[in-house]
């Protein structure tokens, strides 16, 4: 007789090649990328805890739209959580707290300058003409991470669909407009994790 609680997704059967494969060209360039991290000696590099803990992280944010459709701000959580747990593995850092502090060294240093582009070009935030500057975004994110962290506030922000331009909505008493999807938030933090590992591996 079969346990029905296999056939469900779980976080511990994440298939990391499949997982990881759209922040590369090829299937090949994916795999190369995953057994090299694997390959890596726990006490020579955090590569291998990076790998896992983003993958999960940004994954658990992923399971969120089934449960929780239009609520972006649920998986906004879980991809910064990705994005701080990359910075503090990277920095070596052991301590408590700083999670702003890596949050914005994730986005401001170790994601690609393409990448920080976009995100400033996605938001539109009271008090700035034309482009924020990344820092500005990334607080706004971390402050809507906190939000639905510490308050259990996940039902205002919002984000347009692929066939919207973009929208207008509410970040704590801020209003803002949004012009990229979760899905483009997404693949920023996966790209960004991808880095990290990569000049993990590389030290």
């Amino acid at each position: 007789m079969t346990n029905p609680q296999h056939d469900k997704p779980h976080v511990a059967r994440i298939d990391m090649v499949e997982f990881y494969r759209r922040a590369f060209e090829t299937a090949e360039e994916a795999r190369a990328f995953v057994d090299q991290a694997r390959a890596v000696p726990l006490e020579a590099s955090p590569a291998k805890r990076m790998l896992n803990q983003a993958a999960r992280m940004i994954w658990l944010g992923d399971q969120l739209h089934s449960v929780a459709a239009s609520r972006p701000a649920l998986q906004v959580l879980f991809y910064l959580i990705a994005a701080e747990a990359s910075a503090k593995l990277l920095q070596g850092f052991r301590g408590e707290g700083d999670s702003k502090k890596h949050v914005r060294l994730f986005f401001e240093e170790i994601c690609s300058d393409e990448h920080r582009a976009q995100l400033t070009s996605g938001f539109r935030l009271p008090g700035h003409v034309g482009a924020p500057p990344i820092r500005a975004v990334v607080d706004l994110l971390y402050d809507l991470r906190c939000d639905v962290a510490h308050e259990g506030r996940y039902f205002e922000f919002q984000m347009p669909d692929p066939d919207e331009s973009s929208c207008i909505t509410g970040v704590g008493d801020q209003i803002v407009t949004v012009r990229m999807t979760i899905d483009d938030l997404r693949q920023i933090v996966l790209e960004g994790a991808v880095r990290a590992v990569s000049r993990a591996m590389s030290v």
